[in-house]
């Protein structure tokens, strides 16, 4: 800008590899191609503006690896938890349930493997339409009280 503030019109020729980055540009951020090439020249000629856009640049990518470490923290959390359900399920399980009989075995094993594909179906049904078992577990809670 000049003086008063007006922008001084000015024509530029690009070479096309550096034509197609900025169309590319424009594209992508749906911003005019005169205001991509102003701000690009800003940026390469001004070093204030080339500082303050990295500086930008580097407080983006800080707040974004805080909340990258902060999902890891959640889901480190959740992983413990459903390990920590899964182990005592096994250990109820293991205390509760008397093993099967030798001569009984094979129609037990049978018996396991259709109801367990019944057990897969059911989580494969609810994890397609965004259902959850503890959702019932919830409702039935709150009913409770």
């Amino acid at each position: 800008m000049n003086n008063n503030g007006h922008k001084i019109q000015l024509t530029v020729r690009l070479d096309p590899a550096t034509h197609a980055a900025a169309k590319a540009v424009e594209r992508r951020t749906r911003t005019p191609l005169s205001v991509i090439v102003a701000d690009a020249a800003r940026e390469t000629l001004i070093p204030e503006e080339r500082a303050s856009l990295f500086d930008q640049l580097e407080s983006v990518s800080n707040r974004l690896l805080q909340r990258t470490a902060t999902l890891e923290r959640a889901i480190g959390r959740e992983l413990t938890t459903i390990k920590e359900v899964i182990a005592v399920g096994a250990r109820v399980y293991l205390n509760h349930v008397p093993e099967v009989p030798e001569p009984e075995r094979e129609a037990a094993s049978l018996s396991g493997r259709a109801r367990f594909a019944k057990l897969i179906a059911s989580v494969k049904r609810n994890l397609e339409h965004g259902v959850s078992i503890l959702d019932e577990t919830e409702r039935y809670h709150d009913d409770e009280q």
